[in-house]
This record gives structure tokens, C-alpha cells and sequence, in this order.
């Protein structure tokens, strides 16, 4: 495969280490060569450290949110960027699109590292066989992960479990059946050798591979190459991580996104940033994607690190706000997003109004002309608008590039306003996905009463006081369309939702229900070849046997 070349340079460029606080980091290394330094048990280290480098191209950077969020039922695009047609589906999302190219470039280039790691473990000395396969648990993890996530996007695609060395340009599309077949085995292999707990956070622990293979079984089991006995699994694996470990639900749902506690016990496995800008690379990015413009919205109202960066690149749907309600029992909404900013410089200020009043306030009331004349008097020169979809129409209506903002990716610990690598970890995998999950299994098996009694665990934790009963669903209100809403409540901006709605075969359907409105053409376009994405044409031209594209493109 062509475009493995590049992997072995980049393994002696830069590799993780562990810092003083514990937590997966990075470090450069230079002037060692791979066949001399993987040689070693301290060079074995680094190769399974290097192997999680790649995981931050894909979580919090704008081309991961273009893959997963972009394009469904609860995310379209903000009036800035240039990659609206991954939400409209339309002619420039083709093989040529960066969004693909990226993803398939980096994660090859990530499994042919997890593949030398794997290739050269055995030929390393001073390792007893429990340390070599508890690092190796970690590679195969990793190595499953970036097959996952590729064979969802892509459908068949190249599988190889061999370290590349050189230049390769035979490529074979591997059938999905097959690749799902390696991931679910390196998953296996994680979870009979990883440890339940790692002295380092960050490092892939047995949960967390329970919880993937869950996710895994979960996902083929609505294929047509399903085994009669995957929901089962995954729904023995998902009560398995949540009753046997030290894991467990917070009491509070913000406390999960809490930028000082970034280790507590609801998170199975989050990829690791630093407040380090020579070790941070990119760094988390999404603090920047899912904020609106709104600084040119009043005068008084400054950019600032309070308020961050804005990129105006997702932006919710209709669906997406009204989804919350009702928002007096529910409290996600308002513990996931921000719809208030206030003055802060007295520059420019509205007369009448004082730094600290309100300045924007996007809100989710049906207001009329008498509601907006009020508020107006009550709170001088403020700019307000509402989400209510019974305002559609009305000049206060909410617009293309105002809307929430979505907290839980908030990162005031930049040094400046402007500046992009944030040092938030990005949580991969959390306990409340995990009861989803097996909430999601065990419909599937038919078993409604026990899908039930998972979801009510999440719905709970997210009531207000006292209306908790109001928040409890029985056994008839489950469905795949409330499962997967109840995804969108619970995982809103977490890079799940694409391959919710692809993995349950709602894609299409939802985004023709609901991403609509604003520039969005997506109902319009989106037809079912979309549920799998375009092979790059650089796969494609890169390789001299043939390599079929998907159809529709």
C-alpha cells in the first residue's frame, strides 16, 4: 500500500512517554534508527507509545467533527468553513474531499505502526511474556480501533497485519466480514492481557477493550454478515464493564466534562493533551468548531478566552435543541451549552447598558413582538433571538452563525484567545455510552424492560431534583429512534453520531427528517450510498492493482 511508506520515519520522530503527572504525553526522540531502538525493551515502549500518536489527527481536530458530526440529524454546518458539503451531500464530496484522504492516510500510516510493534514484540529480550502481552494488549487495541473506525467510514477496505518496510503498491479491498473478523480477534487478545487499570491515564486498560468489543458486536450485529450470538455478547460485555469495575456514573453530568478532573471514574479512555505547547502537536481543536460568532453580534462584546475562539463550523439542527426538552426535567441542555454572553469592554457599549449586563442571549422561548419589546427595555441593547421552532420566520429567529455554544468542549486554559491546540483529553469512551450500549442490546434481543432500566440510569443522573420520575421511561417508550435520541441528549459533540446513524441504518432517513433549514441542501442530497464514504482517489491512483471505488461515487 503506497501510502504506508511514510510510517517508519515518522516512529523515529516522535513517540509518547509518560510525564511527571502521569498521564500519556509526548516527547521527541532523534538520532536512533527503528531497527537498532525497537531492538529494546525501552524501544519496544515506544513503539506502543507511538502508536496512540495518531488518534489525535482524527479526535478534536476539524476533520474528525467533518466525519462524525457533520451531516446528521443533530449537526449542520455553521456559516463559516470549507467543507459544507459534508452536511449537503452534495458533488464536492467525492473521492477528491480532504476529509476522507486524512482519515485514510493517518490511520494506515497509525496501523502500520501498531503493526511493527506487533511484528518485532517477540524479538525483543529482558520482557517476561506478562509484560510483553500487556504492552501488546495495548497495540492490538489500538490496532482494532483504527480498523473499526476505517471499515465503518469506508466498507471493505484494505486489511493487513504486517509491519510495511517499503514501498507497496498492491492493494486488495478486504470484505467487511473479514476485517470485523481481525478486530473482534485484537480485541480478544486486549482483554484476556490488558490490565484493568493503568498507572499512566490514558494507556487502553481491559474495560476499555470490553467496551469497544461491545461496541464492535453491537455494530455487526445489524449487518448481513452478523453472528446469531453478537447482541448477546455485547450486551454481556456492556454489564460487565459496568458492574465489575471501578467505574461508574458521576452524580452530576457536567462534573464528567470538568477541565480540572479530567481522570474520574466515569471516563474509560480519553486521548491525552498537555498544557506543554512543544509536546501538545495539534492539541484538541473542537473548543473552536461548535462556537458561534458572537462577538459581531454587539458592540461591548469582546473575543475573548472566556468566550473563545470562533470557528462557526457545527452548528445544531432544530431537531437537535428541541431534542432536549423538556428542559425543566431534563438539565443537559443547559449543563451541555451556553445561549448568554455579556458585555465586557466598555468600547463601543449599547447606552444604558453596563459591562457584566447581557449582551446576547439566544433563548428557547416562543417570544412575540410584546416578549421582545420587554426584554429588550428590561436588559438595554441586548441582541436576542430564540431557538423556539415556533419562531421560525420572526426576525428574532436564531441564525446560520448563532446558536449555543457547546460547553463541554470549552478550553479556558489556552494562553490566548486566538491560540487553537487546546490541552483538554478528548473522552473517547465514557460509562454512559457504555449503558447505552447495552441498552441498545438488549432491544435488539427483545428484551425492552432491561433496555429500559439502562437508559433510565442515564435519564436519572440527568434530572433535576425532584423530577426524576418525570425522566423514567418504561418498556413501550423504547425504540431505536428513542435509543438513538437519547444518544443525541446524552453524547451531543462527542464524534458518536455519524456512526450511530450509520450503524443502525437511520442515516438517510433522519437527515432527510431533520437537518433542514439554512443553507442546508442535505434532505435534498443525501441518497443511500452515502452510508458508506468515497476511497480517496489517492488510494485509488496510488495503487497499481485495482482497487474499486464505492459505488455512487
Amino acid at each position: 500500500m503506497k501510502n504506508l511508506k511514510y510510517i517508519l520515519g515518522a516512529l523515529i520522530l516522535t513517540v509518547f512517554v509518560i510525564a511527571s503527572c502521569d498521564v500519556l504525553d509526548e516527547q521527541i526522540v532523534s538520532g536512533v534508527t527503528v531497527d537498532a531502538h525497537y531492538s529494546t525493551p525501552e524501544g519496544f515502549q515506544d513503539a506502543v507509545n507511538a502508536s496512540y500518536a495518531l488518534l489525535k489527527q482524527y479526535y478534536g481536530s476539524e476533520q474528525g467533527g467533518n466525519l462524525t458530526a457533520m451531516g446528521t440529524d443533530y449537526i449542520q454546518n455553521g456559516g463559516h468553513g470549507g467543507f459544507h458539503y459534508m452536511n449537503n451531500y452534495d458533488a464536492e464530496m467525492n473521492s477528491e474531499s480532504s476529509p476522507f484522504w486524512h482519515l485514510w492516510n493517518n490511520f494506515y500510516q497509525a496501523i502500520n505502526t501498531t503493526n511493527a510493534a506487533i511484528s518485532r514484540a517477540g524479538d525483543i529480550q529482558g520482557l517476561s511474556d506478562a509484560e510483553r502481552n500487556a504492552k501488546l494488549g495495548e497495540v492490538h487495541f489500538l490496532r482494532a480501533h483504527y480498523y473499526f473506525i476505517l471499515v465503518q467510514h469506508f466498507g471493505d477496505i484494505h486489511l493487513t497485519l504486517e509491519e510495511t518496510v517499503g514501498v507497496e503498491t498492491e492493494a486488495t479491498r478486504t470484505p467487511q466480514s473479514t476485517v470485523y473478523e481481525a478486530i473482534i480477534s485484537d480485541l480478544e487478545f486486549a482483554v484476556n492481557h490488558l490490565p484493568v487499570t493503568q498507572s499512566q491515564f490514558g494507556r487502553a486498560t481491559r474495560p476499555a477493550a470490553e467496551h469497544m468489543l461491545s461496541l464492535v458486536l453491537l455494530t455487526r450485529g445489524y449487518t448481513d454478515f452478523a453472528q446469531s450470538d453478537d447482541f448477546t455478547r455485547a450486551a454481556t460485555l456492556a454489564s460487565n464493564v459496568i458492574n465489575n469495575y471501578n467505574h461508574a456514573l458521576l452524580d452530576d453530568f457536567a462534573d464528567v466534562f470538568d477541565h480540572d478532573n479530567q481522570q474520574n471514574a466515569e471516563i474509560l479512555w480519553s486521548v491525552q493533551n498537555s498544557l506543554d505547547p512543544i509536546l501538545n502537536d495539534i492539541g484538541n481543536q473542537s473548543h473552536m468548531h461548535y462556537r458561534p460568532w458572537y462577538e459581531v453580534y454587539n458592540t461591548g462584546l469582546d473575543r475573548s478566552l472566556e468566550y473563545g475562539r470562533p470557528w462557526i463550523r457545527f452548528r445544531p439542527t432544530q431537531f437537535a435543541m428541541e431534542n432536549f426538552r423538556p428542559l425543566d426535567a431534563d438539565t443537559r441542555y443547559e449543563k451541555s451549552f451556553q445561549d448568554v454572553w455579556h458585555f465586557n469592554t466598555t468600547s463601543g457599549i449599547p447606552d444604558g447598558a453596563a459591562v457584566g449586563d447581557t449582551a446576547v442571549w439566544v433563548t428557547d422561548k416562543f417570544l412575540t413582538q410584546a416578549d421582545v419589546d420587554e426584554i429588550q427595555a428590561r436588559l438595554p441593547g441586548v441582541h436576542l433571538v430564540t431557538w423556539n421552532k415556533d419562531n421560525e420566520g420572526d426576525s428574532w429567529f436564531w441564525d446560520i452563525n448563532l446558536f449555543p455554544n457547546l460547553t463541554k468542549l470549552d478550553d479556558a486554559k489556552r494562553p490566548s484567545v486566538n491560540h487553537t491546540q487546546g490541552s483538554r483529553n478528548y473522552i473517547v469512551y465514557r460509562l454512559a455510552e457504555t449503558y447505552l450500549n447495552a441498552a441498545e442490546a438488549h432491544y435488539n434481543l427483545g428484551r425492552s424492560d432491561l433496555a429500559a432500566d439502562y437508559i433510565n440510569a442515564i435519564r436519572v443522573r440527568a434530572a433535576r431534583p425532584g423530577m426524576e420520575d418525570q425522566m423514567r421511561i418504561s418498556a413501550g417508550d423504547v425504540n431505536i429512534d428513542f435509543i438513538l435520541d437519547e444518544r443525541a441528549r446524552e453524547l451531543y459533540g462527542e464524534q458518536k453520531r455519524w456512526l450511530d446513524l450509520k450503524r443502525t441504518g437511520r442515516l438517510v432517513d433522519r437527515v432527510r427528517m431533520y437537518n433542514r433549514g439554512f443553507t442546508s441542501s442535505a434532505p435534498n442530497n443525501i441518497q443511500n450510498h452515502h452510508m458508506l464514504r468515497p476511497i480517496p482517489a489517492n488510494q485509488i491512483n496510488r495503487t497499481f492493482s485495482n482497487f474499486p471505488q464505492n459505488p455512487g461515487y
